[in-house]
């Protein structure tokens, strides 16, 4: 079964990395014989901004039903070097809807220059 792709709201600037990110029921993944096992990683939606930003997702632990989601802002701009030891901004939720949330408002506050 194929699902699609969780469908966002992004301004313009932004660079899609990669994206993985479906519509599997997080709420349902609680064993690990989940039909969408491999939908909970820990890669799942990588965007930067004009170097100077990345925002990145993925599941934590990866494969873990105890798992969640795990939004990450990271400032890149540091003579290329990503900081991911200090982050300009954390999330972190089982809830699809709110990680939705929580994308389009980090990608938005950055393009206009608050993040």
């Amino acid at each position: 079964m194929s699902l699609k792709h969780v469908p966002l709201r992004v301004p313009s600037g932004w660079r899609v990395r990669f994206n993985e990110f479906t519509e599997a029921d997080s709420d349902s993944f609680v064993d690990e014989y989940h039909e969408q096992l491999w939908e909970f990683k820990e890669d799942l939606l990588q965007f930067e901004y004009d170097d100077k930003r990345i925002l990145d997702l993925g599941w934590y632990p990866e494969f873990n039903p105890k798992g969640r989601y795990k939004l990450v802002l990271i400032d890149s701009a540091n003579n290329g070097e990503r900081d991911r030891e200090n982050p300009i901004y954390v999330f972190e939720s089982r809830n699809v809807k709110e990680i939705i949330e929580k994308v389009e408002f980090l990608l938005t506050e950055v393009s206009n220059g608050r993040l």
